[in-house]
């Protein structure tokens, strides 16, 4: 920057509108003067020709330009008011950026707090009167509470929120506090906000309330706004995962639906038909958990109605012109009879001739084996986003400390029988048995434009931020932050789950 400019812009436009206030009345006195002027000498003109005496025509004329003066003013005033601006609200002019968003670890406050900020911009631009719902698995964020707090009491927004029931910093001490219980008796016109923690899964009998999303009935320019991924207001989100925030405005049935499921888990009870399957336009919704104790043979998980499965079945992976199928996945964790499903899955595809390739946060020894059985065509490209990077002493504790918590899957290529198909799939379900039976969402987009921006984001994760599998002794990888961190052995294997950057996530 140079020296001696503000690095601040918006202060220095606010103050060129005051100069520029100031300055109009100047106009309106010149103008008055030069009419006093022009009467002044007209008067003289015609006292010279009436035979009066210079000193006569000096009082007369200077006790009536006084008077002129004094007349003149308001007239001039009058005649060419200022016009007042009508202030826009700010409300009138934003909107939500809509589509992907991506945070980066280990790097600078606002990279890392991306996807915070977008959330906390929404809240403060929510409209008087209007609602605000956010379910979360995790929460800790201070700034959040306080944006969600603010709104509540300075501009009446109705904010509810839920979160999943194993810990509760200040942050939600601070929610619980002011926002009260869920259930509460109301008075005339009294918001119907609250705080609340689910003991497990919100809408089923295992596992967690798991599910990540904001809906803003009105936040700005924008209604129905909904904010869906795989981020949790942490700390830990931020500084040692790689997030996404997809914002979508007014995306039509699908906000309903959230907005039920909400209400839904609002009531924390054990549902017979817990599982939807929706579709509106061009997305497609799974809200899960599948039932347990209540399931029926209709409605029980079962490996032919997994979401993922489903996803994955109409995929073909070459066109008749020679061309490959692309699918890329960037998952969190991976384990479990359901897990091995999938990898397997994806495995045949890769062997069919699909251009497959993986990023995984941490996988256990059977998906470990699954990918290290080669195929006619070698071996499914995968690699991992889990570091374990050094303490402060420079120190290794073999536990991963810095991973990729996204669940992101994205196709490109012949689809359900269609040629050039872009699809994306975002949510809070990872590969493994708590991704059925815990509250979760798997949203399937049919977007080319979310498509580029979500491979944008993979392509950079995969060249800058992953390291591989070599069986034959560990390497070195450079991190954003100039560290170096070490890649085990063998895949995944050397590297264990038990740090606080794992457990806090």
């Amino acid at each position: 920057m140079t020296p001696g400019l503000s690095p601040h812009p918006a202060p220095r436009r606010a103050l060129r509108r005051q100069t520029s206030a100031r300055r109009r009345p100047t106009v309106a006195i010149a103008l008055t003067l030069s009419l006093a002027t022009s009467t002044l000498a007209l008067l003289g003109a015609s006292s010279g020709a009436s035979g009066s005496s210079p000193a006569d025509s000096t009082v007369t004329a200077s006790q009536t330009t006084a008077s002129t003066v004094a007349a003149a003013a308001p007239a001039v005033l009058k005649a060419a008011p200022q016009a007042k601006k009508k202030k826009k609200k700010k409300w009138a002019q934003w909107t939500p950026p809509t589509g992907a968003a991506f945070n980066l670890p280990r790097s600078s406050y606002a990279q890392e707090y991306r996807l915070e900020a977008r959330v906390i911009d929404a809240i403060n631009h929510a409209r008087r009167g209007s609602m605000i719902r956010m379910a979360m698995f995790s929460f800790d964020r201070q700034p959040v509470a306080d944006a969600l707090i603010r709104a509540y009491k300075k501009r009446k927004v109705t904010v509810q929120v839920i979160i999943n029931g194993h810990e509760k910093p200040g942050a939600q001490a601070d929610l619980q506090r002011v926002l009260g219980p869920r259930w509460k008796k109301r008075k005339k016109n009294k918001s119907n906000s609250f705080y609340y923690q689910c003991t497990s899964s919100c809408r089923g009998d295992f596992d967690v309330q798991h599910s990540k999303f904001v809906l803003f009935s009105h936040t700005g320019a924008a209604k129905r706004v909904v904010m869906i991924g795989s981020l949790n207001m942490k700390e830990n989100g931020a500084v040692n995962q790689f997030n996404d925030l997809l914002t979508i405005n007014q995306p039509g049935g699908m906000y309903d639906s959230l907005e039920q499921t909400f209400k839904e888990m609002r009531a924390d009870k054990v549902m017979k038909n817990s599982y939807k399957a929706e579709t509106f336009g061009r997305y497609q919704l799974y809200t899960l958990p599948f039932p347990r104790a209540k399931a029926t043979a209709k409605t029980q998980w079962l490996w032919r109605r997994d979401p993922i499965k489903k996803i994955l079945g109409p995929i073909t992976c070459r066109g008749p012109g020679g061309g490959r199928t692309v699918i890329r996945v960037d998952m969190h964790a991976w384990s479990d009879d359901r897990g091995v499903r999938i990898a397997n899955r994806l495995r045949d595809l890769y062997a069919e001739g699909c251009d497959v390739k993986i990023m995984i946060g941490y996988a256990n020894g059977v998906i470990q084996r699954v990918f290290g059985a080669r195929t006619a065509r070698g071996f499914v490209p995968v690699r991992s986003t889990g570091f374990d990077t050094p303490d402060s002493n420079g120190d290794y504790d073999g536990e991963i400390d810095l991973y990729s918590h996204a669940k992101i899957l994205t196709i490109n290529g012949i689809y359900e029988g269609k040629r050039n198909r872009r699809i994306i799939v975002t949510g809070s379900s990872n590969y493994q048995a708590g991704g059925q039976y815990g509250d979760e969402l798997i949203l399937k987009v049919d977007s080319a434009r979310l498509y580029n921006q979500y491979l944008a984001h993979w392509n950079n994760t995969y060249r800058n931020h992953t390291h591989g599998f070599h069986f034959n002794g560990g390497t070195w990888k450079v991190q954003p932050d100039g560290r170096r961190s070490f890649a085990y052995d063998d895949t995944w294997g050397g590297l264990g789950i038990d740090s606080p950057e794992w457990r806090d996530e």
